[in-house]
């Protein structure tokens, strides 16, 4: 049903000259408006025949010439020279005092299409976040979304890079245990995601990943910007499908259901033919999916208890897959004063100044980690996934819980037993089966430790012998400003590894591309972060290698004024790459970089921006940027050395 005449201003009277032609939005309708010595003139913007946009065309005498294959319009009237019956459409103009009207007739609704009912079943399904590029082969999609916005239903983050959407996403999803959306074209936008759909593969994250499509009857031709998309991403996709004339808002619930339960990635392709079908008629919606939890088996539980029972120094590992347990993991460890460690992805999710904790264990961990390893004699790991960087030693009895069935598969060195389980379930079980035990002198010696490694990180807070700061004492200033509720966002390299042994975590979270090691995910990261979590500080810690590979996300933080905090450390150096060169035994090459002014870039986004490079100018620099109303940037002259 149409609705009477409505006028829309669309710009100035001299919006253009005479003989120019530009496009203008009046309400829902995109129109070319022109003007010629006869008047002004408004026609649809679109082409019949190729699409072409009018509105960037030329005038050329009494006639609108289409940009993409020439065809002639009157720009007044719509009609053509030709014998051919090829009229567009036109609306009526009015040059007023104030500007320069247009009327049309808005449709009093909106056609629902298929492409809103799967919006729609995305936001009953819990997913509040989408991150990505709006382009041409995703507009009928992204139309839907930008409804779902205008709702308040969902927010929208348009990023520089569709790397950026798809790490953003997979951080956005370990932290909340939610599946984000990341949002491409076809063909390059969509292969763009690949790298963060991995990132999130591996870690058993939820994510969806959202692509558009060239047409369907296009599909196998080579057509432009064809890419078989089912099988490109299909490796990263444990579920993947590609929309057709038949399906319905179903296929949206389904592909949630799968990435929530099994914590996997969900890809859906939807060509660019499908995204202007109309709604499909379809049953209301069923219950959100959660996810699989398995308790510990009785036999798994017996096996365990009398394994704890029996050990005289026993230690936990929590890993990333037991973080969101932590609280019940570190109750089950004072009942029976046992040391708790964390791998590295799963930093921050135990206080490390905690009595019973030793910090990270591994190359990016603390020396208390490795002597109280050296101590053990039974390590139980809480869904880690014993990476070699964590270097569980095979020396000590070993057990594992874990939600992955594939876990079972991975770094089974001396593992007494695999326990296919949800590890806050287990913990829980573990509490009530076994016996309280005190040990004192475990508690004196990590109190002992601790002091030790404290005066060791003070002395190692001087600059270094190129006059550069050290990441302790860059590390020790940041524990001195980060708020406890705070995230932080890491890349890789010598940074994150300093990172791991000097900061000690009180309460912050800690977010990493942790079995991809994946450069460049500090940024992006933290957008992810501040999109989950929006009332909290997000630190983003990179060095200028990781940095510079999502640098222009920047850009984004200060569009959508993210409270994200950039610790920079800058030496111009791959240095981590420099470090394994010379292990190696192979000449150092290729690892120096050329760098912008980071201060600089921030600034110019009118963000904070500063750069230090002596121990004064690093207090005062960390202090003002924990201190400022917004995001900003603190580029540290750093040492290439990780300690």
């Amino acid at each position: 049903m149409k609705s009477e005449l409505t006028w829309f201003r669309v710009g100035d009277t001299d919006i253009i000259d005479v003989g120019e032609v530009t496009v203008v939005q009046a309400g829902h309708h995109a129109l070319a408006l022109s003007r010629t010595e006869d008047g002004w003139g408004a026609l649809v913007n679109r082409c019949p025949h190729q699409g072409g946009p009018l509105g960037e065309g030329l005038i050329e005498g009494c006639w609108l010439i289409c940009p993409w294959h020439g065809w002639e319009y009157d720009p007044l009237t719509g009609e053509t020279p030709g014998p051919f019956d090829d009229k567009v459409d036109s609306y009526a103009v009015d040059v007023r005092s104030d500007g320069v009207y247009i009327g049309v007739r808005e449709p009093e609704v909106h056609d629902e299409t298929l492409m809103t009912q799967l919006v729609d079943r995305l936001v009953d399904g819990g997913i509040d976040t989408v991150f990505g590029i709006v382009g041409h082969s995703n507009l009928g999609f992204a139309d839907a979304l930008r409804a779902a916005e205008l709702r308040g239903e969902l927010r929208f983050i348009g990023v520089r890079h569709e790397g950026a959407a798809s790490f953003a996403a997979s951080a956005y999803g370990r932290l909340t245990g939610r599946p984000a959306v990341c949002f491409a074209i076809a063909g390059p936008g969509a292969t763009n995601l690949y790298t963060g759909m991995w990132d999130a593969k591996l870690s058993t994250t939820p994510l969806l990943a959202i692509t558009g499509q060239i047409p369907t009857p296009l599909l196998g031709t080579r057509a432009f910007q064809e890419v078989p998309l089912g099988e490109a991403l299909g490796p990263a996709s444990g579920w993947s499908k590609r929309l057709s004339a038949s399906d319905g808002p179903e296929v949206a619930t389904n592909m949630l259901t799968y990435a929530i339960s099994q914590r996997d990635i969900a890809h859906l392709i939807v060509p660019d033919d499908v995204q202007s079908l109309p709604a499909k008629e379809t049953s209301p919606r069923g219950p959100t999916p959660s996810p699989n939890t398995l308790p510990l088996t009785e036999e798994d539980a017996h096996r365990i208890a009398e394994l704890l029972s029996n050990a005289e120094n026993p230690l936990f590992v929590i890993g990333r897959g037991g973080s969101a347990h932590a609280a019940t993991i570190l109750e089950l460890a004072e009942k029976i004063d046992a040391a708790v460690a964390t791998t590295f992805p799963a930093k921050g999710c135990v206080p490390e100044t905690h009595p019973l904790t030793t910090g990270v264990l591994g190359r990016s961990g603390t020396p208390i980690s490795a002597a109280m390893q050296t101590r053990s004699d039974l390590i139980v790991v809480f869904g880690g996934g014993m990476a070699p960087h964590t270097g569980i030693t095979d020396k000590r009895t070993v057990v594992r819980i874990d939600i992955d069935p594939l876990a079972s598969r991975r770094n089974t060195h001396n593992v007494k037993v695999f326990a296919l389980a949800d590890t806050g379930k287990a913990a829980e079980t573990l509490i009530e089966k076994c016996e309280s035990v005190d040990r004192p002198e475990l508690r004196s010696w990590l109190s002992d430790r601790w002091e030790w490694w404290r005066t060791k990180k003070f002395s190692r807070r001087e600059i270094d012998a190129e006059g550069r700061l050290t990441s302790a004492a860059i590390f020790h200033e940041l524990q001195e400003r980060i708020t406890r509720d705070a995230i932080v966002a890491l890349d890789v390299g010598n940074t994150t590894y300093s990172f791991g042994r000097y900061f000690e975590a009180d309460g912050q979270r800690v977010v990493m591309s942790g079995w991809l090691g994946s450069i460049g995910f500090a940024l992006p990261g933290a957008i992810g972060a501040a999109a989950a979590y929006p009332d909290l500080t997000i630190v983003a810690v990179a060095g200028d290698g990781g940095f510079g590979q999502y640098a222009m996300e920047l850009s984004t933080v200060a569009k959508y004024c993210l409270n994200i905090k950039v610790v920079l450390l800058s030496n111009d150096e791959m240095g981590k790459i420099t470090a394994e060169q010379q292990l190696a035994g192979t000449h150092v090459w290729a690892t120096s970089l050329k760098n912008p002014s980071w201060a600089g870039m921030a600034e110019s986004l009118d963000m904070f921006g500063r750069r230090v490079t002596t121990p004064d100018e690093l207090a005062a620099g960390m202090a003002d940027l924990f201190e400022h109303d917004g995001p900003g940037l603190l580029e540290i002259r750093s040492s290439r050395l990780q300690y």
